[in-house]
């Protein structure tokens, strides 16, 4: 009967916000030895991941040197975390996964990071891993991404660079053996036009985005009307590149900007026109027999001008974007889409005024060590 009762109260506390569970190490040497066991952390996180109602979800804002999260979820709460470390210069949010979040210090342009600092840490728990200097000369970091390599239970962070001589190749850190790597399976020259630099990290790969928007925004080179917009893939597990289609049809031209999100646990294409009609979702699946699909999941109005993206889903028909209206100099707002009902809704900021970027984030019992 004993065993049956502990199960069941384990079973529970699974089931519980990983915040309270933090306080609950205080009840007793019992529960702070279930609570840190791997076993229990591993199954907190899938209940967290697999939760359909979505009620773990939050924003993490950065507005260096603190940081805010942000629960949309009723009550409308915020929680304040100040970073551990001091950067001459700001911080960047590189990547967010499983409750961890990927930090870089900004460069003295305040555009980018400085390569040489990066630091895992878990907000929730105060926790903090600065990552070894990486040996291989950084010229010119193109893109940045932090994931979960599923299938080796470890964390990795992987960068593509560049080298004076115009060559590529991808360096990357595993959590575990606390070193780098260096692979060179680096793909088509127009991976280096993304929307973003930031990968997007969904069910063990992180995906980038190329188009001619990010040509244009980045290297300042004229749109070109031959250029396709694509996807490209790097698995974790295997580290391999690979490309995905982006949808075509009759509405969508490849002169659209092009942003990705992650959609409880899918990819989210993310596209918006030139001429501000609107925005479309589409989202990736895949068929009994593996084979991938792209299916449009909503269309947003464009209400707050062009500098607006989502940021995540808070329930299958609602939306979260952060927007700054025309202008890059107007301060940033969050709304909430229903596309039930074409509505949108401002967000509370809770004070939180000029912050520079905003991720999805999950609070988990993940550790470090």
């Amino acid at each position: 009967m004993s065993n049956l009762f502990d199960e069941i109260i384990e079973e529970i506390l699974t089931r519980l916000p990983a915040k309270s569970l933090v306080r609950f190490n205080l009840v007793c040497k019992k529960w702070l030895s279930l609570i840190s066991d791997p076993n229990f952390v591993r199954k907190h996180l899938d209940n967290v991941l697999l939760d359909p109602s979505n009620n773990h979800c939050k924003l993490i804002v950065n507005s260096s040197p603190k940081f805010y999260s942000i629960d949309y979820q009723e009550p409308l709460s915020s929680t304040k975390h100040n970073f551990p470390l001091k950067s001459p210069h700001g911080l960047c949010i590189l990547g967010a996964c499983n409750g961890l979040l990927c930090i870089g210090f900004t460069n003295m342009g305040g555009c980018g990071h400085d390569n040489s600092n990066i630091i895992l840490w878990n907000p929730l728990f105060k926790h903090y891993k600065i990552l070894p200097q990486c040996n291989s000369a950084l010229t010119s970091v193109r893109l940045v991404g932090f994931g979960y390599d599923y299938y080796l239970d470890d964390y990795k962070f992987a960068r593509v660079i560049s080298n004076s001589m115009g060559g590529h190749k991808v360096v990357i850190y595993t959590l575990k053996t606390n070193s780098w790597k260096t692979i060179r399976s680096v793909p088509s020259s127009k991976l280096y036009f993304p929307s973003r630099n930031e990968g997007t990290f969904v069910n063990g790969s992180l995906y980038w985005a190329s188009s001619d928007y990010g040509a244009h925004h980045y290297f300042h080179q004229n749109y070109d009307p031959e250029f396709e917009n694509l996807i490209i893939r790097f698995d974790l597990t295997d580290e391999k590149f690979r490309v995905v289609e982006v949808p075509l049809n009759d509405d969508i031209k490849p002169k659209w900007r092009i942003d990705l999100v992650e959609v409880k646990g899918r990819l989210g294409l993310f596209q918006m026109k030139y001429e501000f009609r609107d925005f479309q979702m589409w989202i990736l699946k895949e068929d009994e027999k593996k084979n991938v699909y792209w299916t449009k999941l909503m269309r947003i109005p464009q209400k707050y001008g062009m500098y607006s993206w989502p940021v995540c889903f808070v329930k299958s028909d609602e939306v979260v974007l952060s927007t700054s209206g025309m202008s890059r100099n107007e301060d940033k707002k969050l709304v909430l889409y229903n596309s039930k009902d074409s509505r949108f809704r401002k967000l509370p900021n809770f004070g939180v005024s000029n912050w520079l970027e905003e991720k999805m984030y999950v609070e988990t019992l993940v550790s470090l060590n």
